[in-house]
């Protein structure tokens, strides 16, 4: 079975700031899962449900406690934002096989209002009963504070997709030594599990200053990154493919999986990708040995299949599939192609992992 990876969203967001993340994550064979948190279904020009105000950041870890208690082995947690904080309460309940923080809010211990902070948050702040109310920042304070490195088109349309949160949630992180509940209070002891931390060097509302004390709060098994020409919306703004590329490599390694060097990812896609299983041979050209793998999808532009057969990043091969999905225009069955190989990585009870692209058809 593939690892799966539970992502997790933070603040005013929903399972929609993983798209470019779940298709680079499940290309490289994992399955992604990005549950969206209670009460986070209406737009931002919608009237929130009104329990969400005193909704608590406890009933987001227990409704995803819940959720990964169905799985056959911890699964690996994802999260941005607010949704690293959750996961390392989560992680602390023996629910995670490894942790991937990407700008996360800090628990209880850590003090985190920063002038920048203060700013991202002032349109709530200044309101009475904010811990009881549900919240939602300006498109000014967004842009300030999550949205910075983003082209203005592209600000307005994340914006757009924003949704309200509990104000008792940002009480909870933000005043967590006012909180008698200990809500974001987390046994750094019980995390055993290893933990890479990213940040951008430009983040304004979880900044590197507070990000470095998580750190170091779980120094015996973690990893921190900072990344210069980056902010909050690390998993979205340009070169978001590097970041995603090194959590890649790191969680490979954490994971005993063997990896061999593949060129940077780049998102180019043109074609639709087709999920289609079915038989495909193959030869490495050099070699001139035949063997034969499992499709998993492809489309006009390459395929992505398991073999029991490794083959060299960059190398030749020539490939057919058996038959592929009724009405798709493109390779054809058992018709021969050659291919390059763009990735080819080692999986459990060495399997592999091969993504190739054909050489005479467009590429995506």
């Amino acid at each position: 079975m593939n690892e799966i990876i539970v992502m997790i969203h933070g603040m005013w967001s929903g399972s929609w700031v993983w798209d470019n993340y779940k298709i680079f994550f499940e290309d490289k064979g994992y399955l992604c899962v990005t549950p969206t948190l209670r009460y986070h279904e209406s737009a931002t020009n919608e009237v929130p449900d009104h329990r969400l105000g005193k909704v608590s950041l406890l009933d987001y870890v227990n409704d995803l406690e819940k959720l990964i208690r169905k799985f056959d082995s911890p699964p690996i947690l994802m999260g941005h934002s607010l949704g690293g904080l959750l996961a390392q309460i989560l992680a602390s309940r023996g629910l995670a096989k490894a942790v991937i923080l990407l700008s996360p809010s800090s628990p209880r211990g850590i003090m985190s209002l920063r002038p920048s902070v203060v700013k991202s948050f002032w349109s709530t702040l200044t309101k009475w009963n904010f811990w009881k109310k549900p919240m939602h920042q300006t498109f000014n304070e967004a842009s300030y504070s999550m949205l910075a490195l983003l082209p203005p088109q592209d600000r307005q349309k994340i914006f757009n997709k924003m949704v309200h949160e509990s104000g008792r949630v940002g009480f909870e992180i933000g005043f967590w030594y006012l909180d008698l509940k200990q809500a974001t209070k987390v046994d750094e002891s019980k995390i055993t599990c290893p933990v890479l931390i990213m940040v951008g060097a430009k983040d304004k509302i979880t900044p590197v200053s507070v990000t470095r004390n998580i750190a170091d709060k779980y120094k015996s098994v973690a990893t921190y990154k900072e990344f210069e020409g980056h902010a909050h919306w690390i998993i979205g703004e340009s070169g978001w493919e590097t970041v995603a590329m090194d959590a890649l490599a790191w969680l490979d390694k954490a994971l005993n999986i063997e990896q061999v060097p593949v060129m940077p990812y780049i998102e180019q896609r043109n074609y639709k990708r087709i999920s289609f299983q079915t038989p495909v041979i193959f030869s490495d050209t050099g070699l001139g040995i035949h063997s034969q793998g499992k499709a998993l999808n492809y489309s006009l532009s390459g395929v992505q299949f398991m073999a029991e057969t490794a083959l060299k990043q960059g190398s030749d091969i020539d490939l057919k599939l058996v038959d592929i999905a009724p009405g798709f225009k493109g390779p054809q069955p058992n018709a021969g192609y050659k291919a390059e190989v763009i990735w080819c990585r080692r999986k459990k009870d060495a399997i592999y992992d091969i993504g190739a692209r054909f050489y005479h058809l467009d590429r995506s």
